[in-house]
């Protein structure tokens, strides 16, 4: 028989799946609106817009071409033609076998709901076993209403927490790898690739620092190499793209003067370098001062500085958050604040773009949704804060190993006697 600890965290986890499970369906429901045409802006209107219908057509699903193989990025309009996707290989893989069941875009939306569900349920069940029900963040979350069927987040977000439970679980490599197949979905687990590698360097552990590299890295290229060498121009499709492409509408760089192509890339690039810099800085200081490097809330912080500072800033990007407000054990209030400006964005946005094809000229929709960028940029800054100052998670301190001493001189070993 079970032990009374598993017991509850089986217990935890199914209540997690349950509530999920209730939120997945309110999120079919909202986008469920969509099947209806998308005449009169009624996608923008109903606030049920979502890129897999978009998308099922202009990607060249419905016509089933083959993504990255037959398309191509083209510089004099700097547009994705024939069958490029602007997602990188293993979402836009997944994108073309769904639409393998569909004849219209409405069927696509209903067959890749019906896929991704499970990928939604499996992230709550994994935060459950964890977190317990903590992992109420995640399951009852207000975004898991906006975006399950938003976009195809769901995969790489699945694919981080996996990786996550890999982690707690002593297995650092098999969490590598899960951020390498991640990265393939959506770069971001990249970030925490290299948060692995810091803390291997942060022990003064170079042999464990590269294997940690070569696997994720290894894992990456792997799964894009193939479509590198059928179609380089088609694979290098999607990054030609985001190179060119300006700031989407809720974004702080919206709001800022306007900024060449170029000069946007090097701001952006600078700013987010420095915040990478600054968490992995102050996760090697702690590992030297606490013996233990903070895995998981370096990373946490790593995810808020990109969504800070990056140009692009999709709505669906708070699936990627809300793992972290269950596995840092931040306080609950920090994940009130942020869904509230969260729902702000996201009814703002989409509103105003019904707005415009009204011509409203300024509304309340527009001054709400410049309102909840701001709180969020606000509270992105404020959490990258809060997750560096957090304590080390379970995972760290299971996974964590001894970080060589040093034997300080002068002022350095009058105060380590001091503290001694």
């Amino acid at each position: 028989m079970a032990s009374t600890p598993e017991r509850r965290r089986f217990s935890a986890a199914a209540i997690v799946v349950a509530v999920c499970a209730a939120f997945l369906l309110g999120g079919w429901f909202l986008k469920a609106q969509c099947l209806d045409p998308w005449s009169d802006s009624h996608q923008y209107e109903s606030l049920c817009y979502n890129d897999i219908q978009a998308l099922y057509q202009a990607r060249g699903i419905q016509e089933r071409t083959f993504p990255y193989i037959h398309g191509s990025f083209d510089s004099a309009t700097n547009e994705l033609v024939d069958g490029a996707i602007e997602y990188p290989v293993l979402t836009g893989l997944f994108m073309y076998a769904a639409g393998a069941g569909a004849n219209d875009a409405n069927g696509y939306l209903v067959l890749t709901a019906l896929l991704l569900a499970p990928f939604g349920l499996l992230i709550a069940y994994l935060l459950g076993k964890l977190e317990g029900l903590r992992a109420l963040m995640w399951a009852a979350s207000p975004a898991l209403v906006l975006y399950s069927f938003h976009n195809w987040d769901l995969l790489v977000v699945a694919a981080v927490v996996v990786g996550f439970y890999a982690y707690r679980r002593d297995q650092p490599l098999i969490a590598a790898t899960l951020f390498g197949i991640g990265a393939a979905f959506k770069m971001y687990p990249a970030f925490f690739v290299l948060a692995l590698v810091v803390a291997s360097l942060a022990r003064r552990d170079v042999k464990e620092a590269l294997v940690r590299a070569g696997v994720g890295g290894g894992v990456f290229a792997l799964i894009n190499l193939p479509f590198i060498i059928a179609n380089r121009d088609g694979w290098w499709a999607t990054y030609g793209f985001h190179r060119v492409r300006g700031p989407n509408y809720d974004n702080i760089w919206t709001l800022l003067p306007d900024m060449t192509p170029d000069d946007l890339n090097l701001v952006t690039g600078l700013l987010t370098l420095i915040g990478f810099a600054v968490a992995l800085g102050i996760g090697v200081m702690r590992a030297r001062r606490e013996g233990i490097f903070p895995t998981v809330p370096i990373c946490a912080a790593l995810l808020a500085a990109f969504m800070l500072f990056s140009k692009v800033h999709s709505p669906q990007y708070t699936l990627w958050l809300l793992p972290f407000f269950v596995l840092v054990r931040v306080n609950l209030l920090w994940w009130i604040a942020y869904a509230a400006a969260d729902l702000l964005v996201y009814v703002g946005v989409f509103r105003f773009f019904f707005d415009l094809t009204q011509e409203t000229g300024g509304t309340l929709a527009e001054d709400a949704m410049e309102l909840g960028i701001w709180l969020r940029a606000a509270l992105l800054l404020a959490l990258f804060v809060v997750f560096l100052r957090s304590s080390a998670t379970p995972s760290d301190r299971l996974v964590s190993h001894p970080f060589p001493t040093v034997e300080p001189v002068g002022e350095a070993a009058e105060l380590t006697a001091t503290e001694r």
